[in-house]
């Protein structure tokens, strides 16, 4: 019954949008272990019976099956477009360098595309190997950018409006960092340390795991901790709008212009962060989503079709993996629909090219990179220099020689 729902679903929209041309799929990690703090002064250090669910940020096995649920219920929505055999050229795959995103992303294609029975390489499993690319700057989001961008990392902890989230979430819960700074054993000075606390029970209230459960002294405050933790990425995301959030406009248009260039590929799949999607539905400021923080499994579908030779795009979020699409609308869009060459128009002025975010991140140029004019032409005069330095030394001892040859006795008369 749900299957046919889909499949009725997808007529209509095609009905009434046109034909589905390309689309681009941000999805989230499953659930993972807390990557920064994970023992606090009460527990027993020696205690490592959470080793047994994963190592500290990687994926939990639940973590893995949410992602093949997810695969599943994308392959139920676009399956019909992306066909029933897995052929490489017709998408691309891009995960962070976070090993949870690249794990996340074969897991969620084990249920997306397994294996055709041509294709069957092993009787006994039903999967098989997907390519994908490795994409560091997916990490560099939110608290991952103060973490991993030692240039921007410096220069964004030293803002004012980074230095004033601390007292925002202070102001707003005063009695969860006081708990905080109680019982972590850390000093809490900045949004950064604050968030590794929250993270680590974040995720004990979620995995609610004996080997790993959350503080008696925490117990009561589950609710608020998740609330603080969408409240610090959400403000730390909203004053990145003009760096990273206008990066990920750029990663968002390239990636429906070099389909448009080739015109051979179906669609693109990002395996990242729920702070890359919170940055996409922040910059361009999609409406009608919850004041939340994707769970583990969300994803952001934008579509592009073409009716009648015209483009447009639409906009669906999914919260977690199991949870159902909704239309959103970009606030650019919100009256008139989203033409293909209006938001394109619209974002022109918001786009921060890879080399610039990789030269603000790290503060070095990204290998391959064009080198600039004035560069360029530096080069160019050194090495004229430098020639010519070469030739008039080769000459000089050219003409040296001469002299000292006159100079001989026995050629004394020529001069």
């Amino acid at each position: 019954m749900q299957f046919r729902v889909i499949l009725l679903f997808l007529c209509a929209c095609q009905f009434t949008f046109g034909a589905l041309k390309f689309v681009q799929i941000w999805f989230r990690h499953g659930e993972r272990l807390p990557t920064h703090f994970l023992k606090f002064p009460s527990e027993d250090s020696t205690d490592l019976k959470y080793l047994d669910i994963a190592y500290p940020g990687e994926l939990t096995n639940n973590g893995i099956y949410q992602e093949m649920i997810l695969g599943e219920k994308l392959r139920a929505i676009y399956g019909s477009h992306f066909g029933k055999k897995y052929i490489p050229t017709d998408f691309h795959v891009y995960t962070g360098k976070d090993n949870r995103t690249s794990t996340s992303a074969q897991a969620m294609f084990s249920g997306f595309f397994p294996p055709t029975k041509e294709q069957r390489w092993n009787d006994k499993l039903n999967w098989q190997p997907i390519a994908q690319e490795t994409d560091v700057s997916l990490d560099w989001v939110s608290l991952g950018a103060v973490d991993n961008c030692p240039v921007y990392g410096e220069t964004f902890r030293d803002s004012s409006e980074y230095i004033d989230v601390l007292s925002q979430v202070e102001e707003q819960d005063p009695g969860l960092i006081e708990l905080v700074r109680k019982h972590s054993g850390i000093p809490i000075k900045e949004a950064t340390k604050y968030n590794h606390a929250i993270d680590s029970l974040k995720i004990r209230t979620i995995l609610q795991d004996p080997r790993f459960p959350v503080p008696e002294w925490a117990h009561g405050y589950e609710d608020r901790i998740l609330n603080m933790s969408f409240s610090i990425h959400d403000k730390i995301v909203k004053i990145q709008n003009e760096s990273i959030g206008n990066y990920h406009v750029e990663l968002i248009m390239t990636y429906f212009e070099n389909h448009l260039k080739s015109n051979k590929t179906k669609g693109i799949f990002i395996s990242g962060h729920d702070t890359n999607i919170v940055t996409i539905w922040d910059v361009l400021q999609l409406k009608n989503h919850p004041n939340d923080i994707p769970y583990f499994g969300a994803h952001l579908a934008i579509e592009m079709h073409e009716k009648a030779g015209a483009l447009s795009l639409k906009f669906f979020l999914s919260m977690g993996f199991n949870e159902t699409q909704v239309e959103v609308t970009p606030a650019l869009c919100e009256d008139t629909g989203c033409s293909w060459e209006k938001f394109k128009s619209l974002t022109e002025s918001s786009r921060k090219s890879k080399s610039d975010w990789i030269l603000e991140c790290q503060g070095i140029e990204r290998a391959g990179e064009p080198v600039s004019t004035i560069t360029g032409s530096m080069i160019v005069l050194l090495s004229i220099l430098v020639l010519s330095t070469i030739i008039l030394g080769f000459t000089t001892f050219s003409y040296k020689r001469q002299l000292n040859s006159l100079r001989d006795p026995e050629r004394a008369r020529l001069l």
